[in-house]
């Protein structure tokens, strides 16, 4: 058997570092991944997946990344189910397992201070070099 999930997408909100009882760091949030082809209106459409990112890896991505960060992933999916009210409620998420940051500092920091510049106009001319 085998249980592979690589996605790649923009995190919905700005990841939150939690403690369980045992101390064990945990980061609960929600990616949303384009999917391939678009809608019949001509819209693409987006899946909202819930991720969840165990230990030193949490603590990482709470460093480095924020709400819009583009991100690739690898883990596992699980489903899980529980039972509140007497209504029986299924979780579907993907364990992460790694991840990679996509943009560069000065990507991201373009993104959010909401500049549309492209990045070829971050090149310096010959002239304007330091040495």
């Amino acid at each position: 058997m085998y249980n592979k999930v690589i996605m790649i997408g923009r995190l919905t909100a700005s990841p939150e570092l939690h403690r369980t009882a045992n101390d064990k760091a945990v980061v609960r949030t929600t990616l949303a991944v384009n999917r391939r082809f678009k809608s019949k209106d001509g819209e693409r459409e987006a899946d909202f997946v819930t991720i969840v990112i165990w230990g030193k890896l949490a603590e990482t991505l709470v460093s480095y990344a924020n709400k819009g960060s583009l991100l690739s992933l690898d883990g596992e999916l699980r489903t899980r189910k529980y039972e509140k009210d007497g209504v029986t409620h299924y979780v579907t998420e993907v364990i992460c397992q790694s991840f990679q940051l996509l943009e560069s500092r000065t990507q991201r920091a373009m993104r959010e201070n909401n500049v549309s510049e492209d990045l070829a106009d971050l090149v310096l001319d010959e002239e304007e070099l330091p040495f």
